[in-house]
């Protein structure tokens, strides 16, 4: 089977391109051909005034996106297209120009970008869901995207051309669904049974696992991600001990804490080595996600994860199970406390996170989710 990923990269690289990467190195070992059609927003650090005009009148439907598109098409003659993200470069011209050649095309959400101009269905540090079921125009007096009301109006004009003209409709065949949290929020009835919930996947960390007395965050140390309420256990744990891992405007906050280590920014097996040595991962992030891979890390290293009780996190972990959900400060501190006090327990939890990840995230789990969701697409092709 040849199959054609089509992407546009972010300015700094994203869990999008990691999965990206996965699923073409786990297609091509299989012995699939996989071809790329990608685009860098870090291109748009060259363009000129003129440039940015000119993107800014064609984010509907760039032609010269289109006429390079269709000519790799004719090309490579792919069996499938695979899209993860077309904003801002490529932008949705290239769902027409696969159905008008017969070329069935899947399109994976790792974000809630169809239904909200951030993606995120949050702001103000808060869950926003003002735009579900309505315009994305609401959007722009809040300046939702890039904190610019010329910026949201662009987003929002995007998604709801396409709305208006049946894109999302007609020319995408399969969407995939991290979650069927996902699945919910961004979906009516009249699309569900386009969705395929298909979650990510990882290979499997070889690693020794050893239990050490220390609680382990892995990401961004802002308020979206739950830094408030790390700054509440460190000032309410005080006998438990914490390493944070990941960028923070302010790092010296951490200094007043004799329990807190803070590493910075690390490469993953900096980050590898600390979570095979920790007692629990804890994710407090305020988003809904999409589906984090901190928490997939955590689980294949057989380490329970602490999270809010929200989102892509309330479907992914079970209390007390596989890890520990929490709606208020008082749980999140007394669910350290118990774990902290409890190593069998702790590990016990682990041991039940690494079996769900056996069930559902590994490797050879990915690669079947894949070649069930394209022969599902091509059979549905043929018979139209």
């Amino acid at each position: 089977m040849k199959i054609l990923q089509v992407h546009n990269i972010y300015q700094g690289k994203t869990g999008e391109e990691t999965v990206v990467d996965e699923e073409k190195r786990v297609l091509e070992k299989h012995g699939h051909a996989v071809i790329q059609f990608i685009k860098d927003n870090s291109d748009l650090e060259r363009f000129n005034k003129v440039d940015k005009i000119r993107m800014l009148f064609s984010l509907t439907a760039s032609k010269a996106i289109g006429d390079e598109f269709e000519a790799l098409l004719e090309v490579e003659r792919p069996d499938i297209c695979h899209v993860h993200n077309t904003f801002p470069l490529i932008t949705p011209v290239v769902y027409k120009i696969c159905n008008s050649k017969g070329i069935p095309v899947v399109q994976t959400l790792h974000n809630y970008k169809m239904v909200c101009t951030n993606s995120l269905l949050f702001r103000g540090e808060e869950v926003c869901e003002l735009c579900l079921n309505k315009s994305l125009y609401n959007s722009i007096k809040y300046k939702c995207y890039r904190d610019s009301y010329l910026a949201t109006a662009a987003q929002a004009h995007v998604i709801q051309h396409h709305r208006k003209i049946g894109t999302w409709d007609r020319y995408i065949d399969k969407y995939a669904c991290l979650t069927e949290f996902q699945k919910e929020k961004v979906f009516d009835d009249k699309l569900k049974h386009k969705v395929f919930v298909k979650p990510n996947f990882l290979a499997e960390n070889k690693l020794e696992i050893v239990q050490e007395d220390f609680f382990l965050f892995v990401g961004r140390l802002n308020n979206s991600k739950g830094l408030q309420d790390l700054l509440y256990l460190f000032q309410n744990n005080i006998k438990s001990k914490f390493i944070l891992i990941g960028k923070s405007d302010n790092p010296k906050v951490f200094e007043q804490f004799e329990n807190v280590t803070h590493l910075g920014e690390r490469d993953r097996e900096v980050v590898l080595e600390h979570m095979r040595r920790c007692r629990a991962v804890i994710f407090p992030s305020k988003y809904y996600e999409g589906m984090p891979m901190v928490i997939l890390e955590a689980f294949s290293l057989k380490k329970p994860v602490i999270s809010r009780d929200r989102g892509a996190m309330a479907s992914m972990i079970e209390h007390n199970v596989n890890g520990i959900k929490y709606e208020n400060l008082e749980d999140l501190a007394e669910a350290i406390k118990s774990l902290d006090g409890n190593p069998t327990w702790c590990e016990e939890l682990g041991q039940n996170a690494f079996m769900n990840y056996l069930e559902k995230y590994t490797e050879e789990k990915g690669y079947e989710n894949l070649m069930n969701l394209y022969t599902e697409v091509l059979c549905q092709k043929s018979k139209v």
